[in-house]
């Protein structure tokens, strides 16, 4: 395994054990290498005087650009639309969407989470995030309506085992108690990964209060008997929420602290939130109880090396 790889993994270690054995085998592999990207990266930081780096061509103080690509743009300088963003997304965007996400999900406050890694869209954050926490035969859980590239991301490219529960229960609501005893049933293997998606994709349906609080806290009893839990909140149809008893925010602000066997990881993005279908930027951030920032700067390095 790599020096850099190694150095990841104990600093996780040291911080949360069960994030690190949450890990898959790549996961546990992957790092981000100390080569140009991050050379160029940390002299964007630190250095102002001399630019010495490589990889973009310059012309005076701004890098080369074709006028017909320059033309569409009115208030954006060349500097700020040519050049190599980092491998974690730009700064400032990711400042931003950290204040919007705190905004939107008062629950978030005063609880500790990573900064959002911008990815591809959120298709994209999807495979990270089966790249560094499944191997073959884990267990996902997943409701019988689902967008069906969960197959695809999940099935196909990581081979887990997929168990179903009914999504909806006999008055049409979420099912609660069909979602407890398949958490159940599984929990035995010692760890789950547990796709939720509400507003839900195919069926719109959006979980109430109430439900969302039976969600909470049948994910934290698993968790307090001994099962290392990895919720992945798909809230691609953030904000679509139309009814007063439906619950106004992400999951994500009710588990990110929730227990230390539990990694509460957020894949959301600009897509539909903004309207911006064709733009594919997406985000990935994670939380857990008692982890120090160091574990959450390690876990970004290594979705770094992922992307």
């Amino acid at each position: 395994m790599h020096p850099l790889a190694e150095e990841l993994n104990e600093i996780i270690k040291k911080g949360n054990l069960h994030i690190y054995e949450m890990l898959s085998e790549l996961g546990k592999k992957l790092y981000f290498p100390k080569g140009i990207l991050s050379q160029s990266g940390e002299a964007k930081k630190s250095a102002h005087k001399y630019n010495a780096t490589v990889g973009i061509a310059t012309e005076g103080d701004q890098p080369m650009y074709l006028p017909s690509a320059f033309r569409c743009f009115n208030e954006l300088l060349p500097k700020e639309l040519f050049v190599y963003a980092p491998a974690s997304g730009i700064p400032r965007l990711r400042e931003k969407w950290t204040e919007k996400m705190i905004q939107e999900n008062p629950s978030l406050k005063n609880k500790s989470f990573s900064t959002p890694v911008i990815t591809n869209a959120l298709t994209h954050g999807l495979s990270i995030v089966a790249d560094l926490f499944t191997n073959p035969h884990d267990k996902l859980i997943l409701p019988d309506k689902i967008w069906g590239n969960y197959k695809l991301i999940f099935g196909v490219r990581k081979e887990v085992d997929i168990e179903y529960y009914p999504f909806y229960d006999e008055k049409n609501g979420f099912n609660v108690i069909g979602f407890q005893e398949t958490l159940e049933k599984c929990s035995s293997t010692g760890k789950l990964i547990i796709l939720l998606n509400f507003p839900n994709n195919p069926t719109g349906y959006s979980i109430s209060k109430t439900e969302a609080q039976k969600i909470v806290e049948i994910l934290q009893e698993i968790a307090k008997n001994g099962c290392k839990i990895i919720p992945i909140l798909d809230d691609a149809y953030f904000g679509l929420f139309y009814k007063e008893e439906t619950l106004k925010e992400s999951l994500f602000g009710s588990l990110a602290n929730l227990d230390k066997r539990l990694l509460a990881i957020k894949i959301d993005g600009a897509t539909k939130e903004e309207f911006v279908w064709g733009f594919r930027v997406g985000f990935i951030t994670v939380a857990s109880a008692d982890t120090p920032n160091e574990v959450y700067t390690a876990l970004e390095k290594k979705i770094m090396g992922a992307i």
